[in-house]
Parts: structure tokens; C-alpha cells; sequence
């Protein structure tokens, strides 16, 4: 609970037998007919004179203003009568409730109150009283011993008395903030820096109960090198300078270990503005620092990603380029061309990783982009069939593929889509046996595009299903036989969902095939009415590669030239200049990152110097930032390494 310092009190003054805290003089009560002057300008205060049975044997005039009673009708009456209800219930000056019902009752309170006032001088008595007219009040009676009586003066305190209320009301209510927030520590401290509040928050984070930290320097929560350094002073030296302070420390728990907290400081100033003590709170920063280091790690991690995804695109275009002359050129051996077959397979299948694999920190963060437009579905289902054939034929399967006669529309990123297409067959052929069978098939159902990716083989475990989308997921894989980052289908899922789409998978179980389904929205469209691109007749062009990979560019110089194409390499900025001012290319093929001169200050030398030719980024880098810097740049077009043969003859018929 919140806790405060007990306030020092200071010892009650000695009682006077003559004259003490507005009582009659004990010498005076015999005169008190005669109604002195000083009585009459009493308001607030009543004064009379009770026997020592607590009878009322004197009454005054300040008496009859504050509780409207002549003395004729209070004389010789208990003194209960002018209590609320005609019972009493208070509280004495030392805290002992009374309740008093009766006289009786009220002879046995009155004897206690006598010899409390003969003891000590003086007795004291809150409660509520009753004035003639029913009206209440909130008193405060102080009584001195007078002649074997007590002379009683009692004040109308009712407003003290709520605004006493009002106070303890509003502490109680900044106790329960205080104590609401259990990760927080909340203190109060002098100007000095002793504690004087210590909430339950304070407890839980620092292991010490109020009563060990109430009257203790703040330096209490602080190590014993940071206290050696004078750490814990400077921060109260900053907040008395400048009225408050925000940041993180250390703080040392009771047993001894250490917790880095945030801390806030503040002063706190009375109704003058004057500082009146300091407002200090802490909060356990260990999981803030958690997250922000798993924050920090998980942009590493995609930074690292993007890095290691342009390194590996690096090799792998010369390795697509040398693979793309070997098959143009038709070696006589065979089993060259059954090399580079399958050297291009395995590079069609790591570019696909590498691409999925720059993927996983934009389904990880929600920031997988699509770009959709109106887009014949039929075709984008048979260029992926193309380029996944070969592998499915060579794995000894069978595939079926079943479209509609009529052209489907959905509204797509025609790659993205793509991308999921090969996904779902690959997966296929890679858990299918030799022999067994894959089947596509597409069809309009509802106002939906639905496809079906089914095969024969390995199926998934019912209890598995949904698992199987999560990212790194991989079922029936224990014994790592099978390859694969466990990153497809999570892709796949996220893609599908940009597009307004879904997703489901069914299994008979294990060993019976699996189905994968994808449902898009369809869009009407005239199929007659879309313009279809109608590939130019191939011309020769002057191409000049710039890149600081020889090999690279080497193998593209060797693609271009078996293509029909004159072209020739340049390995830095300046070489590029220079070779393109006598060379004067058609087009140049541009990578970014290179020493000295990367591709942004290249293109921009070549536009300052006339230079016509159509310029397109070649590079490893492929997220949409990229290709936008790239665009703005002043490029016709983003081209990603490894370029494949088909995209590259169209950026050179563009």
C-alpha cells in the first residue's frame, strides 16, 4: 500500500488550570452572569460551564448564537442534549472512539472525559452536535477543570472538517494511482532526496517494504560504484536546477542485482510554486530492452538478408549467362547440353530462394507489397507450368493441367501470383516419388478463380494442416532429407491474402497426395478487347555492360553477341564514359554498386553529356525501394540479377 512518513508530532502543551484553548477562567464562572465583553465577540465559539455530572450550569450568550438555545431551555440539562441524535460519537485528542447512548452512558464518558481533563489540563472532543432548529455542525470541545466542573468551549468547525475530509479523500485516491501501476515505482522524496512515500510498485521492482525505505536516502536504490561516482546525487542536483529529468539507470534491488530502469523526476511545488519535495518514479526496462534489441536483431537479420541475397544474385548471373550461351549455341555433345540443362535448373531453383528468401522480412514486418492490375490468369498459370516442366520432367512425374477454354481475369501482380504458382509446384515434385503424378487445374466458381495444385505424394498429417503455413515450417522433415527454407507456403499465404484471396490445404492423410488450393476474386473482362503484346522482329543493337564483376560482364558481352547483338563491357564509371563516347551504344545495361562510381552518378554523367542511349539498372539489389530509386533516377527499367534470356530480348525490343 502507499505508505508516508509519520508526520513528527509535537508534544501537547501543558493544561492550565486558569485560562487554556478558549475555556472560562476557573476563578471567572461566578461572574459569567454578568456576560463579559470578550464573550459577546465570540461567533464560532460556544462557551458554558457543565457540573461534574455533565449538566449544564452555565450558558452564554456566545453559547446560545452558536447552538440557538436560551438559557432556560438548556439550564440544568446533560450535556447529550446537544448532540447529533442525542447520542455521541467522536473521537477524544488521544483517538479513543466513544459512543454514548443516555445518560448513563453519558455519566461514564463524562467521568472518563473529567479525569482525562484533571490529569491533563485539558480534554478534547470532535463530533457532531444538533442546534435548537435541527441543524448540525461538526464541533470541536475543549474542556479545562473549573470548580469540580469542566468549562467547555466548543467551535463550529464543519468546514475544517470537510476540507480534512476532501484531503484524506484525495490522498486515499493518490494512494490507489499509486498502487494501480505495480510495474511502477512511485516515491516521493525531500529536496535533500529522503524518502518519504513508497508505493507497492516500489516494493515489487526494488524487493524493499516501505518500512525499510521510508526516512532512507534515495541513494538507498542506487549501487555502490554509482553512489562512489556521485550518480545518484547528480540527477537530484538536475532536477533542482531544472524542475524535472527523464532517462534510464540502474538501480540495485535488495538482494544485490542490478535493473535497468526508466526513471522520471520531477519537482513538486506548493500553491506559491515554491519546491516542496520531489515526484520520482521508475519502471522495470527490461522487456522495453528486450524488445528493442529483438527490433534491432530482426532489422539486422533483414538488412543481412538483403545483403547476402545481392551477393549471392552477384554469381549467379555469370553462371545464368554462360548456361544461356552453351544452350543458343547447340554444342554437337549432348551431354554438354545435358550439363547446362541442368545447371540451369539448379540456378532457376537458388534465384527462386534467393527471391523467397528477400521475402521473409516483408511477411515478417506486413510489408509485402503488390502491385495489381487487370491480368489474364490463363497465362500467368502457363508460363509458370513452362518453367517448372523441365523440373518435374526430370524428377520422372507426370503432370496434367486443366484451363478453361475462355480467359480468365483477376486483378494480380502478375509476378507475385507467379511466384506462388512455383512454390506450390515445386513442393509438389519435390515431395512426389518418381513416377507419381501432379495435376493443375483452373476453373470460374462463384464469381471466384479457383486453382488446384494436387499430387500423389508424401500428403500431410490432419493435425498439421494449418501448421504448414507458418514460417519455417516443415512436416515430415526431421531427418533434414528434404531442401528448403520451410518459407514457401507462408509466402504463398501472404501474397495470396494481398490480393483479396485465400489459400487451403487438404491431405487424406500421410501417403496419400496432397491439394492445394487458391482462391481469387475474378474480374469481368472482354478477353476479346485486351491488347496482347506482339513481340518485334529482333534487332541488332550496340549494348555497353557496365559492371565491376568482369565475369559477369564478360558473360553478358558473350550472351548479347550469340543473340545478334554487338555489345561490349566496361568495369568502372569512368571506363563506361569513356568507351561510350566512341562506342555511342543503343543501350547500356548499368550495374549500381560499384567503387568510385556507382550506377547513379554513371547515368547521371551520361545524361549531362548527351548521351541517347536507353539506360537500365542490372543489379543484385530487388526490393521495391530499389526499383523506385532507380526509376526516379532517370532508368527506363529495374533489372534483377540473374537476367533471364526472355527478359532480357525484351528490354532490348522495348
Amino acid at each position: 500500500m502507499w505508505q508516508r512518513q509519520a508526520p513528527v508530532m509535537a508534544p501537547a502543551r501543558e493544561g492550565s488550570v486558569g485560562t487554556h484553548g478558549g475555556g472560562v477562567p476557573r476563578g471567572m464562572t461566578d461572574g459569567w452572569a454578568s456576560q463579559p465583553a470578550w464573550l459577546e465577540a465570540l461567533q464560532d465559539v460556544a462557551v458554558f460551564d457543565l457540573t461534574a455530572d455533565g449538566h449544564i450550569r452555565q450558558w452564554t450568550g456566545a453559547a446560545r448564537r452558536v447552538f440557538r438555545y436560551a438559557e432556560d431551555e438548556v439550564l440544568g440539562r446533560h450535556l447529550s442534549c446537544l448532540l447529533s441524535g442525542g447520542s455521541l460519537q467522536g473521537t477524544t485528542a488521544h483517538d479513543d472512539t466513544l459512543s454514548v447512548d443516555g445518560a448513563a452512558d453519558g455519566d461514564r464518558w463524562l467521568d472518563r472525559w473529567f479525569d482525562t481533563a484533571c490529569a491533563e489540563g485539558h480534554a478534547e472532543w470532535r463530533g457532531w452536535c444538533a442546534r435548537r432548529d435541527g441543524s448540525v455542525f461538526y464541533a470541536h470541545m475543549h474542556a479545562v477543570p473549573s470548580n469540580d466542573g469542566l468549562a467547555v468551549a466548543c467551535h463550529d468547525v464543519t468546514v475544517r472538517h470537510a476540507a480534512e475530509e476532501r484531503a484524506e479523500q484525495a490522498e486515499a485516491r493518490r494512494t490507489q494511482l499509486a498502487n494501480a501501476l505495480p510495474n511502477h515505482a512511485v516515491l516521493e522524496l525531500t529536496l535533500d532526496g529522503v524518502i518519504l512515500e513508497w508505493n507497492d510498485g516500489a516494493t515489487a521492482l526494488t524487493g524493499y517494504s516501505a518500512g525499510d525505505a521510508i526516512g532512507q536516502p534515495v541513494s538507498l536504490l542506487y549501487s555502490r560504484q554509482d553512489i562512489g561516482s556521485g550518480n545518484d546525487l547528480a540527477v537530484l542536483d538536475t532536477v533542482r536546477a531544472q524542475g524535472a529529468w527523464t532517462g534510464e539507470d540502474r538501480l540495485q534491488r535488495k538482494d544485490g542485482t542490478l535493473v535497468r530502469c526508466g526513471i522520471s523526476l520531477m519537482l513538486s511545488r506548493d500553491a506559491a510554486a515554491c519546491p516542496t519535495g520531489i515526484l520520482w518514479t521508475a519502471r522495470d526496462m527490461t522487456d522495453a530492452a528486450r524488445l528493442r534489441e529483438l527490433e534491432g536483431s530482426g532489422q539486422r537479420v533483414q538488412a543481412f538478408l538483403a545483403i547476402l541475397a545481392h551477393e549471392l544474385r552477384n554469381p549467379l548471373a555469370p553462371i545464368r549467362n554462360a548456361v544461356d550461351v552453351i544452350r543458343l549455341t547447340s554444342p554437337a555433345d549432348g551431354r554438354i547440353r545435358h550439363c547446362a540443362d541442368i545447371i540451369g535448373r539448379q540456378v532457376h531453383l537458388l534465384t527462386r530462394l534467393v527471391s523467397d528468401l528477400m521475402d521473409v522480412g516483408r511477411v515478417t514486418t506486413g510489408k509485402l507489397k503488390v502491385q495489381l492490375a487487370p491480368t489474364m490468369y490463363n497465362e500467368i498459370v502457363s508460363t509458370c507450368i513452362e518453367a517448372v516442366r523441365p523440373v518435374i520432367e526430370s524428377a520422372g512425374q507426370r503432370l496434367s493441367v486443366t484451363l478453361p477454354a475462355d480467359p480468365l481475369f483477376v486483378n494480380a501482380d502478375a509476378g507475385r501470383l507467379g511466384q506462388v504458382l512455383s512454390n506450390l509446384l515445386s513442393n509438389a515434385t519435390k515431395y512426389t516419388a518418381r513416377g507419381g503424378a501432379i495435376s493443375v487445374g483452373v476453373s470460374a466458381e462463384g464469381g471466384n478463380v479457383v486453382t488446384t495444385v494436387a499430387d500423389t505424394g508424401e500428403g500431410v498429417a490432419p493435425e498439421a494442416i494449418d501448421r504448414i503455413f507458418n514460417l519455417f515450417a516443415q512436416e515430415g522433415d526431421a531427418a533434414g532429407q528434404r531442401g528448403g527454407l520451410g518459407i514457401g507456403l507462408a509466402l504463398a499465404r501472404a501474397v495470396v491474402e494481398a490480393h483479396g484471396g485465400a489459400i487451403q490445404a487438404s491431405s487424406p492423410g500421410r501417403g496419400r497426395g496432397s491439394t492445394f488450393t487458391v482462391i481469387l476474386p475474378e474480374v469481368e473482362m472482354d478477353g476479346e478487347s485486351v491488347v496482347r503484346a506482339v513481340p518485334e522482329a529482333s534487332v541488332a543493337r550496340r549494348v555497353l555492360i557496365v559492371d565491376d564483376n568482369a565475369d559477369s560482364a564478360d558473360s553478358m558481352v558473350e550472351l548479347l553477341a550469340v543473340l545478334g547483338h554487338e555489345a561490349r563491357a566496361a568495369y568502372g564509371g569512368a571506363q563506361a564514359l569513356e568507351i561510350a563516347r566512341d562506342f555511342v551504344p543503343d543501350v547500356v545495361l548499368l550495374d549500381l554498386e560499384m567503387p568510385e562510381m556507382d550506377g547513379y552518378e554513371v547515368i547521371a554523367a551520361m545524361h549531362a553529356r548527351g548521351l541517347g542511349a536507353r539506360v537500365f539498372a542490372l543489379t543484385g539489389r530487388g526490393t521495391a525501394d530499389d526499383r523506385r530509386r532507380a526509376l526516379d533516377a532517370g532508368f527506363v527499367d529495374h533489372l534483377v540479377k540473374p537476367i533471364t534470356v526472355e527478359s532480357l530480348n525484351g528490354a532490348l525490343r522495348a
